[in-house]
């Protein structure tokens, strides 16, 4: 049985590349040898050679020696031209060349029908611009409006006289916006053959290139060998369609479909969706003692936005998997994690919500109303847990509906105020579910002059709770005083510099309140009194550069001096912390192509340092990038990640990725692939090591072949 599988594969592989082929050398044709402007014979011809004859008798023109012809944008070389008035034929012949735009042909010799346009070129050449294809033929005719025949045909991107791979055929028939033949194609790198099929029959479409794409190749320990056929449908200029059909021999077939839409601006969508019937099993992947028991394994993820009547936003984002360990198993591919929420961040400016190892995925849909000053809006938002043993004691918020009015004065005057009005319900099987309505006003009156800015607050939160365990209420106030100055200096060293210096206090009251019997939905519900001072100070570098100020540096330190810890009664043994650790943030852009953010937190007990990040990045006008990550956590966490892409030659070109565990002695992940990129042809070899799976791929590119074309607004 498998063996059957294996055949059925390889005629699928080889049935996708050459599906590409005539797809792209056929239809191709079309924008090169069209039907010109019905204008165009309105405009002036101009005509140059070293002789120019006419018979009367024949009523033939005949131009010989380095003959041009141009009329709009229609421009024709040949050594000769013979123009027949009577049955309007021309006869081209030695060095013919055709140009429209910036597309070509050439050919030894020809012949046209002036009326119809149609007629053979021998030995010709087609160069499509845009693509960077060439289309040889020892014959490419026009049989009709919209037919073509290409006796003996090759094509490839490669410039030169000897291509490092073209594809071939023994003749070949399009038919536009119709169908495509083509008999005894094959594949050759330089002048070895290694693909071939006798015949195939495809759809001919120009408006957008419908057809396989490139094939994807890997192997791994745990998938055993990897191969992913994605077929890509042009549906409309604003919506395509990707399917994709992926064969593991460790573990079946896997399909999947990429479907984008973007009928504006405003109105658009991406969905993805894959499925697979696993044949292996894995009872406890990773060791992470959650066990996998299904063989029906999926993942859906998409992202829709519209605009509806009324000016009403709704927003949709769905992320659901089958199970656990799903997103950290298949982490390499066509549409993986890193892929996809790339993909969300480029169309939509947002991403998927949690990353590829949370055990909770988030889902929602939104309807928003927006005034000047005030918002509504509505939300289900439904969180998936992959920890099956605690899926039914999630909460899932069913609905969510905000009104808030945005920070602006009351009357024209300098008092503000702002509010925060939220009902959610709270459900989920078991336990504890109801409804809970929050209401929280904020009053402000800021004042500032030339000295000294201050901002006084008062916010009144009002909490009220519906459960299937009775009602209950909670009042609370929180009360804050602001007051920052800025500083600002001037100086001449290595240009115009300036030093902006901003010390800012906070003192924020919130009373003590008994909340022991209300219900926990989320952090809402506990909010436990504050009286503390929190003191900052933040240092601006800028520099002037090209008639603007450019920041180069921001640091800050800021802390918290808690009084109620200060004043708290002690037991034997104990004693109080009323300080918070030292926050120090830093930002540094000196130069181009350099960026630092950093980020820690520093004891004032002696026990050092408790919390680091730090994320640098370094780019050069040449495409280099070099990033590095750090996170330190006290006896959790301290990994390393080194992320690198470099051009080591003009063709070739590396790029690494590790994470490293010092606290674990171990690599939590390894990527690296290296490239050769050619004027015609590339191919990468890339190597994964994730969650002790190891995989080697090989990926190919043919420069104007496969490539899916980007989607556009509008249009059918």
């Amino acid at each position: 049985m498998s063996t059957q599988i294996d055949a059925r594969w390889k005629i699928r592989i080889k049935t996708c590349i050459y599906s590409v082929i005539v797809i792209s050398f056929l239809i191709l044709l079309k924008k090169t040898w069209a039907e010109l402007p019905p204008d165009i014979s309105q405009l002036p011809v101009q005509i140059t050679a070293q002789e120019i004859t006419y018979n009367k008798a024949e009523n033939v023109y005949e131009a010989r020696g380095h003959v041009v012809i141009d009329q709009g944008e229609r421009h024709i070389e040949a050594d000769k031209v013979r123009v027949n008035l009577t049955t309007q034929k021309a006869f081209l012949k030695g060095h013919v060349l055709f140009k429209i735009g910036t597309d070509r042909i050439k050919a030894e010799e020809g012949e046209i029908n002036l009326n119809t346009f149609q007629g053979v070129l021998y030995q010709a050449q087609v160069f499509i611009a845009q693509n960077h294809l060439y289309i040889r033929g020892d014959e490419i005719k026009k049989t009709g409006p919209q037919t073509y025949v290409i006796e003996r045909a090759q094509i490839t991107s490669c410039d030169g006289a000897s291509p490092a791979w073209h594809f071939t055929a023994h003749r070949a028939k399009v038919t536009i916006e119709g169908k495509a033949t083509a008999s005894h194609v094959a594949f050759w790198a330089k002048s070895v053959p290694l693909l071939y099929v006798p015949y195939i029959i495809l759809p001919a479409k120009t408006k957008r290139q419908t057809g396989f794409l490139f094939p994807f190749w890997a192997y791994s320990e745990r998938d055993g060998t990897d191969v992913t056929l994605p077929f890509f449908w042009a549906i409309k200029p604003n919506m395509d369609a990707t399917f994709y059909q992926r064969y593991m021999t460790h573990r079946g077939w896997m399909e999947g479909v990429e479907y984008r839409y973007l009928l504006n601006e405003t109105d658009k969508g991406i969905i993805y969706f894959d499925y697979l019937n696993d044949k292996r099993e894995d009872i406890d992947f990773i060791d992470d003692n959650l066990s996998r028991t299904n063989k029906k394994r999926w993942w859906w993820r998409s992202k829709q936005e519209h605009v509806l009547p009324g000016n009403i936003y709704a927003q949709l984002d769905i992320d659901l998997v089958s199970d656990q360990d799903y997103l950290r198993e298949f982490t390499e591919g066509f549409n993986n994690y890193r892929h996809c929420n790339r993909e969300f961040l480029r169309y939509f400016k947002r991403g998927l919500n949690t990353d590829e190892t949370s055990l909770l995925r988030e889902s929602t849909f939104s309807l928003t109303k927006n005034w000047t000053s005030y918002s509504l809006i509505g939300e289900l938002h439904y969180t998936q847990n992959l920890d099956k043993t605690q899926d039914e004691y999630t909460f899932q918020r069913l609905p969510q509906v905000s009104f808030i009015r945005n920070d602006s004065p009351i009357f024209k005057n300098s008092l503000f105020l702002r509010w925060d009005t939220t009902y959610t319900n709270f459900w989920r099987p078991e336990s504890t579910r109801g409804q809970r309505f929050h209401f929280a006003p904020t009053i402000s009156l800021p004042y500032g002059n030339k000295y000294v800015e201050l901002l006084p607050q008062l916010t009144l939160m009002e909490t009220l709770y519906f459960t299937n365990d009775g009602d209950n209420d909670r009042f609370l106030y929180e009360a804050s005083m602001e007051a920052k100055t800025n500083l600002w200096r001037s100086f001449s060293w290595l240009g115009h510099f300036i030093h902006h210096l901003e010390p800012r206090i906070v003192y924020t009251y919130r009373p003590d309140v008994e909340q022991g019997d209300l219900p926990s939905f989320d952090g809402l519900d506990r909010l436990y009194k504050k009286n503390q001072i929190t003191y900052t100070l933040t240092n601006y570098f800028l520099t002037e550069r090209d008639n603007r100020f450019h920041q180069v540096m921001r640091v800050s330190v800021s802390q918290t001096y808690d009084i109620n810890e200060a004043r708290r009664s002690l037991l034997p043994g104990q004693r109080r912390r009323p300080f918070s650790d030292v926050v120090l943030k830093a930002q540094l852009g000196p130069f181009w192509g350099i960026y630092l953010d950093t980020e820690g937190a520093l004891s004032p007990y002696g026990e050092g340092i408790t919390r680091g990040d730090a994320d640098l990045n370094v780019t050069t006008k040449r495409g280099d990038r070099l990033r590095l990550t750090y996170q330190y956590r006290p006896e959790q966490t301290r990994d390393l990640g080194i992320e690198l892409f470099a051009k080591l030659f003009p063709k070739w070109s590396i790029e690494a990725y590790n994470m490293r565990s010092f606290q674990y002695h171990q690599n939590i992940e390894t990527r690296v692939s290296l490239q050769y990129q050619s004027q015609c042809w590339g191919v990468r070899f890339a190597y994964t090591d994730l969650y002790a799976d190891r995989k080697f791929m090989i990926i190919f590119t043919l420069t104007g072949v496969g490539e899916i074309k980007g989607i556009t607004f509008g249009g059918r």
